[in-house]
């Protein structure tokens, strides 16, 4: 009998040693400052952001998830943005789809970034994968190669600016064609 009680006791002490080697996982209170900054102050899914400018729209910018972080003064947009645009009247005047985008908190710029692709109300198409909405300027920036399909022509580049109503836009090392008799070669 002595002799189970013994091996008994040397299962349990063998088991014992083997549990304490598991490490625990640390808990959220005992992670470092670096690694608590990565969690959003604010987190949402299917949401809309309105921007306005001096009590007018601006724009409405949906997102599948939108994380806000105070500190960067950022909001991050995942998983498929959608803006739509309005012009100083208020009026609806293009539409942005890409698949993510930031916005800058505080002075309300946006970058969309990729298969970026806007649509004006008047049927103009840019393509890109990386644009960026100056809101201080009024102004839709792209430093990487776009695509601008109108009416008459479909032009390629390797930088694009314009005002938010694709009117007057400047496209650099433009290339292309154009129904209107325009040579635009490469």
């Amino acid at each position: 009998m002595k002799s189970i009680f013994i091996f008994l006791l040397i299962v349990l002490i063998a088991f014992l040693t083997a549990c304490s080697d598991l490490q625990e996982e640390p808990s959220r209170t005992d992670l470092s400052a670096a690694e608590k900054e990565e969690y959003p102050d604010q987190e949402s899914w299917e949401s809309t952001i309105i921007v306005s400018k001096e009590g007018k729209r601006v724009a409405d910018v949906w997102a599948n998830h939108i994380m806000v972080f105070n500190k960067k003064n950022q909001t991050l947009l995942k998983d498929s943005i959608h803006v739509d645009f309005y012009d100083r009247n208020g009026n609806h005047n293009s539409v942005l789809t890409a698949n993510e985008g930031i916005v800058e908190n505080n002075t309300r710029n946006l970058k969309a970034i990729g298969n970026v692709i806007l649509v004006s109300d008047k049927g103009e198409v840019l393509e890109t994968e990386e644009l960026y909405w100056d809101n201080a300027r009024q102004k839709i920036i792209s430093e990487v190669p776009v695509k601008l399909m109108t009416k008459t022509d479909t032009l390629f580049g390797d930088s694009f600016i314009s005002d938010p109503d694709l009117i007057h836009y400047e496209i650099r090392n433009t290339y292309g064609r154009s129904k209107r008799g325009i040579p635009l070669s490469k």
